[in-house]
């Protein structure tokens, strides 16, 4: 990864964060959300996606401007509730550059 390019991991998420362009930051940081198949089905996905977005949401002041974030669920995120998906996405994107 180049230097601009963060990826941090869990059990259960991958995120991978990069810096845009100087003339791209006024837009703030950026969420990207992957969930495959193997999370579960149509209603496990959704779930999962709008509990990082939320996560993303609550955060997103905290993060640098001109940051794309991409969250990757794996697997295990399915069986976590809400306030697991915050404990464990909030530490990796605490993490991230500022």
């Amino acid at each position: 990864m180049s230097r601009d390019a963060a990826r941090a991991a869990s059990s259960n998420f991958v995120v991978l964060a990069a810096r845009r362009p100087p003339e791209l930051h006024g837009e703030g940081p950026r969420l990207g959300i992957t969930v495959t198949r193997r999370v579960g089905k149509a209603v496990i996905r959704n779930r999962v996606k709008r509990q990082v977005r939320e996560c993303f949401r609550r955060r997103r002041a905290l993060l640098d401007d001109g940051l794309d974030v991409v969250v990757i669920a794996r697997a295990g995120a399915a069986g976590l509730l809400a306030p697991g998906v915050e404990v464990e996405l909030g530490s990796l994107l605490g993490g991230l550059p500022r």
